[in-house]
């Protein structure tokens, strides 16, 4: 009987050591996720790409819509019919994307397919692109890259405007609806 005890004990030792060790070759590798970003997280070197992980690459629309901005009427820029921001730390001449990490989460970029921007009701001259660390296309308007904002619930939201003091909502011609005390180097307003 102490044989067979002593038997188990090795055989279970010896199971439980294989189940430990590192897969084979032929054994599909465990997936990882990699570390999320923060504010203060480094950029990564630059063969790695920057995240995104809010937003996709999309056919885009630009448009005209009249609204209400923290008491102001006035005519804003809807991407898809989602109000459009721009992000004051940002740069304009030359357009710069200063919004990255974790500001991405809540502010997600309007980053197109590829196709063409169409535009309804505003200067297709003042649209553009610019090419992100990530290799994405993001939409601009007179020099400014574009975001949403994710706590916008319903289309007619406005609820980025002013967050941070550095988030405008953003009128046909680039400027914010409510210009700001500070921003990037382009037209406060």
């Amino acid at each position: 009987m102490k044989k067979l005890s002593a038997f188990l004990v090795i055989g279970s030792a010896v199971l439980g050591l294989a189940a430990c060790s590192s897969p084979s070759d032929d054994a599909p590798a465990a997936a990882t996720k990699p570390p999320a970003a923060t504010a203060a997280t480094k950029p990564p070197a630059a063969a790695e790409p920057i995240p995104s992980p809010t937003a996709r690459p999309e056919h885009i629309t630009l448009s005209v819509t009249n609204a209400t901005v923290k008491g102001v009427t006035a005519d804003i820029i809807t991407v898809n019919g989602w109000t459009a921001y721009r992000f004051e730390a940002d740069d304009s001449k030359p357009s710069k994307v200063n919004c990255l990490y974790d500001c991405l989460v809540t502010w997600p970029p309007v980053l197109t397919d590829g196709s063409k921007v169409e535009v309804s009701g505003l200067d297709r001259a003042l649209v553009g692109t610019v090419k992100r660390a990530d290799g994405f296309e993001q939409v601009t308007l007179n020099g400014w890259p574009l975001y949403k904002f994710k706590e916008d619930r319903v289309k007619t939201d406005t609820k980025g405007e002013g967050v941070g003091g550095n988030w405008s909502a953003v009128k046909p011609d680039g400027k914010p609806v409510i210009p700001k005390k500070s921003g990037g180097n382009g037209p406060l307003g």
